[in-house]
């Protein structure tokens, strides 16, 4: 395509560019700085009018009714013969038409600041299968960097950033003197690597760094300032090579000095940014301390500032499981285990499962995330209301059930851990389905009941000594908790006359659920 028609294409707006316009447009601009500039030139004008905060804007009462009037109206004209309305070409109408189209956009999904029809075109994170990425881009949210550096024949690119105050996606991509894409990666926990940011006078700002989604991710502290530098120092790169077999990869590890600083600014996503302060602290029966802090909604994303720990009564309490645990593994495995190992391993926070509704009722949030509608500033004067769901703990286990297998069928066994009982039922060895090679091809089965105390969910890391693995399939017991549940243990590569030897098997954790936690209280937007 030559600038000629990419022009033509960006001038005719009053109509929709087919699948291949579509396609040869965003390869243009993507090559072309000219019609880059061109563009970008154009939307700054629509964006200069769209600059201004845009208020909540609520349909009146009979909105939907005369939409859908309208709509009817339309196809009962197009069951006639199509016509279609000629609009003049001229500058005006192809800017108020940008315009209008950008305006509905602000005005539907609620935000403060008005996407550029350059990211439309061109934002690789509208592409993307994580929603608040798709979100960000699709808002304008990302900022087209286009920053490179060639070393040993090698470009890397820097090509766009999406943040927002929460965390910031980098897009950086290597590329061959033929400007072909190479297939690289780069790991940052090693010290030849690394990527960080900076506020404008150099000074070190603490982040969080991780891989996920083919993207570099930096979760950003609080109060970070509006105007920071993304500094990547990369003296090693890992290039992928297929060739070698069908199912693995050779990793060819490439040495040279691609050095960036890249000015990021926060201030369109601050400006689109709603924090609703919260400052509340419960302590729950079972000694976990909860502190809600505040509740932020950005463009892409709402989250709840939310911490956990442990009052000193539960610290006393983990500390004696912690203790039961390290002895009962060291006396079985060779490798031994400490206490500070254990203690790193389960920490002292808690997984806190809760929700935030809305004055109907309706769940607009959650630990897992928001509704779709729940980002970005909220209408003034909202009320909303957090509501704690449950509080769960991994804890370490001391279980311990050494059998018989073949005795179980002439008389049960009960066992009790932590208020738990088990009763081993029966015992049966069984061909496994698809055994692995070098196994002995056969399962053991035991039958067995379990009476959960009504603070434990599950036994993890379940483990048969010098056997395979154990698998331990239980009922839903999401109703009629103090009645026993049948079980279906299963140990892995059992091989057929162990079963008249002693077997231990052990858990490395168990699960608490607390349910009985009731912590709720209001929370207001902010009015404007």
């Amino acid at each position: 395509m030559k600038c000629a028609d990419c022009v033509r294409l960006i001038n005719q707006v009053d109509r929709e560019l087919s699948h291949e316009e579509g396609r040869q447009l965003q390869d243009h601009i993507a090559g072309c700085e000219h019609c880059q500039s061109m563009l970008l030139q154009e939307v700054d004008e629509v964006d200069a009018d769209l600059s201004k905060p845009w208020p909540i804007v609520s349909a009146s009462d009979h909105f939907t009714e005369k939409v859908m009037a309208e709509i009817l109206q339309v196809e009962e004209l197009q069951q006639g013969p199509i016509r279609r309305k000629k609009w003049s070409g001229s500058r005006l109408w192809q800017r108020a038409g940008i315009t209008a189209a950008v305006l509905l956009l602000a005005l539907t999904v609620g935000v403060v600041s008005s996407p550029t029809l350059a990211h439309y075109v061109t934002s690789i994170f509208s592409e993307s299968f994580i929603v608040e990425m798709q979100r960000g881009g699709d808002l304008g949210f990302s900022q087209k960097v286009n920053q490179k550096v060639t070393d040993q024949g090698i470009t890397m690119l820097v090509d766009e950033i999406l943040v927002d105050p929460l965390k910031m996606y980098v897009s950086i991509r290597f590329f061959t003197e033929q400007n072909q894409e190479l297939e690289a990666s780069i790991e940052f926990e090693n010290k030849d690597n690394r990527i960080f940011l900076s506020d404008q006078n150099g000074k070190y700002i603490r982040t969080e760094v991780q891989h996920s989604y083919g993207f570099e991710t930096l979760y950003l502290p609080e109060n970070i300032p509006n105007d920071l530098i993304l500094n990547l120092k990369v003296n090693r790169l890992d290039l992928h090579n297929e060739a070698y077999t069908k199912d693995e990869k050779k990793v060819n590890p490439t040495y040279g000095s691609w050095h960036l600083k890249v000015p990021v600014s926060l201030e369109k996503s601050k400006s689109a940014t709603q924090t609703i302060p919260i400052h509340k602290t419960y302590t729950s029966p079972q000694g976990f301390i909860l502190e809600a802090d505040r509740l932020v909604l950005t463009p892409m994303e709402s989250k709840l500032i939310l911490s956990s720990k442990m009052n000193e009564q539960e610290l006393a309490r983990m500390e004696s499981r912690v203790q039961a645990g390290v002895k009962v593994y060291n006396s079985l495995y060779p490798d031994k285990v400490t206490a500070q190992e254990l203690w790193d391993f389960f920490g002292t926070n808690a997984t806190v499962m809760w929700e935030i509704v809305d004055e109907k009722g309706k769940v607009v949030m959650d630990t897992n995330g928001a509704d779709g509608e729940f980002y970005g500033p909220i209408e003034p004067n909202k009320k909303l209301t957090y509501r704690t769901v449950y509080i769960e703990k991994a804890e370490p286990s001391d279980l311990l059930l050494t059998f018989t297998p073949a005795d179980l069928n002439k008389q049960p066994l009960t066992f009790t851990n932590e208020g738990n009982t088990f009763v081993l039922k029966s015992f049966r060895i069984a061909p496994e389905p698809n055994p692995a090679h070098g196994t002995s091809g056969y399962v053991g089965i035991v039958e067995a009941e379990f009476t959960y105390h009504q603070d434990s969910y599950e036994y993890r890391g379940i483990d048969a000594i010098g056997l395979g693995i154990v698998k331990m399939e239980k009922e839903d017991r999401s109703t009629e908790k103090d009645r026993p549940h049948a079980i279906t243990i299963t140990i892995r590569d059992f091989p057929k006359g162990r079963e008249n030897q002693p077997v231990t098997i052990t858990a490395s954790q168990l699960v608490k659920r607390y349910e009985n936690v009731d912590w709720s209280f209001d929370m207001v937007s902010p009015a404007r």
